[in-house]
């Protein structure tokens, strides 16, 4: 259920690296426990090892995998990296912590009060039509251009979780957005990952 546990679970079929999935119970606590904390010191979710390596942030970690696998959602060109970066940013500063008041409201039932759900609807409303503007006025399928990266990946947990709660009237009202979902949530990484 961990949506950065997501992006790197993405990531690692995106690059067909072969992993051994751990999970850690929330519920039991697990992500609070010695061992885990020795992993990952924030007691949050996902931590990797790597033939002793080891490493934590869902974004860092997709950066990793990638690499490891010779590039294969990371761009080679200057500008080209530099535009994954800035949508990378994008997600984590500004479309992440508006869509997660609205997964925490409506799929993990935490309570949200009223003022920050009215931040959270204006805030991802913005990013949402930043990102529509900039998917209709580039005409092309993905974040940047052509090519499917890491920038695409970081979105895609957040919209999942997003589009079964009060932010789907938010992501609809979008075109290119909406259309940009759809073929992010079609490609086989991802339905092996949402599995």
């Amino acid at each position: 259920m961990s949506t950065c546990t997501r992006k790197v679970l993405f990531t690692l079929h995106e690059t067909n690296t072969p992993y051994e999935l751990t999970v850690v119970d929330f519920a039991k606590g697990e992500h609070k426990a010695p061992a885990h904390l020795a992993r990952q010191p924030f007691g949050q979710l996902p931590a990797l090892e790597d033939d002793g390596f080891q490493m934590y942030e869902s974004r860092a970690m997709a950066r990793y995998v990638d690499q490891k696998a010779g590039y294969k959602v990371t761009p080679t060109e200057a500008h080209d990296r530099a535009k994954m970066e800035q949508w990378i940013s994008v997600e984590t500063s500004d479309f992440y912590p508006f869509a997660m008041s609205f997964i925490y409201r409506d799929i993990f039932k935490r309570d949200q009060s009223a003022a920050d759900m009215e931040k959270a609807a204006t805030r991802l409303d913005m990013a949402a039509g930043v990102l529509d503007k900039h998917l209709g006025e580039s005409k092309q399928p993905w974040l940047v251009g052509d090519q499917f990266t890491i920038a695409d990946i970081a979105y895609a947990p957040y919209i999942e979780y997003g589009m079964n709660t009060g932010a789907k009237e938010i992501f609809t009202k979008y075109p290119n957005f909406t259309s940009w979902w759809g073929r992010v949530s079609e490609r086989p990484a991802w339905q092996k990952t949402r599995a």
